[in-house]
């Protein structure tokens, strides 16, 4: 699944005025339905969400049935998210007075097409009985030339308040020719570190960009939820940059399997080491389906221990590991920690009960096994 965003700007000022009427009445419908929905919670009498969809369709009559039944649900759904936040901070946080709000397009509720008939616009979008002409730039063009299906998309606001379609859309597999495999370990110092050696990611800048939003954020309680939005997109951005370098790298290496973490939370496992807290969930998310998209096999291990564990020898002693990046064993193997670590991600995937690549190391098949058991 691929998305790319297209500006709205090519349409009259009477289609506009539609879609911005629409983005407002949506925002009052997140704004009321929550406010109802939070008293509901402190009064423990949570009614049904039909009872809740009847009454604001009664009063919004001008959205779409499907449009306001999305973003009623929506809302449902960042307040279990919110509760869920306050559980695991066990405190109650500040819930945000806005819910950023999208026009959602379903397959039954929009049309795509090129347009063969004029050269000053490119295609065609039609939503709400109207059509919205679309310009698309070389990039677009070169995106959309693998699309086999337009999938469920939205119309959405960029940071300076343009109206933007976020077109969704599969592509088709790409045949990828590598014969190589490669292990991924999320580090500290580096966030990516490969088994093979290459890294990507700088772990002080990152610590520094998030000490930097805290003060912010210390400094300026008013804009709390702004600068926190900021530092989000900022994690995002950083997180879509990193797995795009990875990818390219295995690409242009000639590498058909990558091996990775099995992570379940969104930090890293080792607490002794953490100086800070990243999405490395997201990312491996992020490396997974962009990986997936050039056809390469991806393949998910339970890292347990991998720190531990020599690459070379097998033998697994904590006290191996001397530094944060420093291994080093009794068989004489001196290595990058994280490096160490990604050769014995390499080393625990398997394919069809074989080991994808059994040249880069000598982790021992018991580990393996035990490894697969718990993934």
């Amino acid at each position: 699944m691929k998305s790319i965003k297209i500006k709205l700007n090519n349409s009259n000022k009477d289609k506009i005025a539609l879609l911005e009427s629409l983005f407002a009445d949506l925002e009052k419908v997140s704004k009321e339905y929550l406010e109802l929905r939070l008293e509901e919670i402190k009064l423990s009498e949570y009614k049904p969400f039909k009872e809740h969809y009847a009454y604001f369709r009664s009063i919004y009559t001008n959205v779409n049935s499907g449009i306001l039944q999305y973003r009623l649900r929506n809302v449902d759904k960042t307040i279990k998210s919110f509760i869920s936040r306050c559980k695991k901070k066990k405190k109650i946080v500040k819930f945000p007075d806005n819910i950023k709000s999208d026009i959602p397009l379903r397959n039954d509720m929009f049309h795509f097409e090129y347009n063969k008939d004029s050269k000053s616009f490119d295609g065609w979008l039609k939503v709400l009985r109207k059509y919205f002409p679309i310009k698309l730039c070389k990039y677009h063009i070169n995106c959309l030339k693998d699309a086999t299906k337009i999938c469920d998309s939205s119309i959405i606001k960029d940071h300076k308040g343009n109206l933007c379609l976020r077109l969704c859309f599969k592509t088709k597999p790409q045949n990828n020719t590598g014969t190589n495999s490669l292990g991924i370990d999320l580090g500290i110092v580096k966030p990516i570190v490969c088994s093979d050696g290459k890294q990507f990611g700088n772990g002080k800048l990152i610590k520094h960009k998030k000490l930097e939003f805290g003060k912010k954020r210390s400094k300026n309680q008013s804009k709390s939820e702004e600068i926190y939005n900021k530092q989000s997109n900022w994690t995002n951005d950083l997180n879509h940059k990193l797995s795009r370098q990875l990818v390219n790298y295995c690409v242009s290496n000639e590498i058909n399997v990558l091996s990775l973490e099995a992570l379940k939370g969104s930090h890293l496992a080792n607490k002794k080491h953490r100086k800070y807290s990243w999405a490395f969930k997201d990312l491996l998310e992020k490396v997974t389906y962009k990986a997936e998209n050039e056809g390469l096999q991806v393949i998910s291990v339970n890292p347990a221990y991998t720190s531990q564990t020599c690459s070379c020898c097998g033998l697994k002693e904590k006290s191996n590991r001397k530094t944060q990046d420093l291994y080093f064993c009794k068989c004489g193997s001196r290595m990058n920690a994280d490096v160490n670590a990604a050769k014995n991600i390499l080393n625990l995937s398997f394919q069809n009960g074989l080991n994808v690549n059994l040249t880069s190391g000598k982790a021992s098949i018991h580990e393996a096994h035990k490894s697969l058991a718990y993934g």
